[in-house]
């Protein structure tokens, strides 16, 4: 297995981690706009459905860092999973807790998950680079 020492992080693998890291904040900020207007059982479904997206999410960001190229690709894959389920509450109405999220939230969550699956390639390219090839592209 490949690890990439700290000091050889490459710009994708920065960019994906950053994105990475705000993509959680849109997730978190959607599950507070969430429970904050929704009643008791809601809450739990929603609790229930969004902790395992979290703590993949945190797990990710902390393989990342720790110099592993194949989160790159689960972080990729988390970012689409995130986007479909968002698409898929957001056009069917009978899924949408209370008044459903704001226009804007939806559009900034979508935005960041496109931006995690294209930045979590590119950085797993970057990644999986043998030593010699990243030599090369730092350069």
């Amino acid at each position: 297995m490949v690890r990439i020492p700290p000091n050889e992080i490459t710009t994708p693998e920065r960019v994906a981690t950053l994105l990475l890291a705000l993509f959680l904040a849109a997730i978190l900020l959607a599950l507070a706009i969430t429970l904050y207007s929704v009643s008791r059982d809601v809450r739990a479904l929603a609790l229930s459905a969004v902790t395992p997206i979290v703590v993949l999410t945190l797990l990710f960001l902390y393989l990342e860092r720790s110099g592993r190229p194949w989160s790159f690709i689960g972080a990729g894959i988390l970012g689409a999973l995130g986007v479909a389920l968002r698409l898929i509450i957001s056009t069917r109405s009978q899924l949408e807790v209370g008044e459903g999220l704001p226009v804007w939230v939806t559009a900034v969550y979508v935005t960041l998950g496109l931006s995690v699956v294209v930045s979590s390639a590119w950085a797993y390219r970057s990644a999986s680079q043998s030593p010699r090839e990243r030599t090369r592209s730092l350069s």
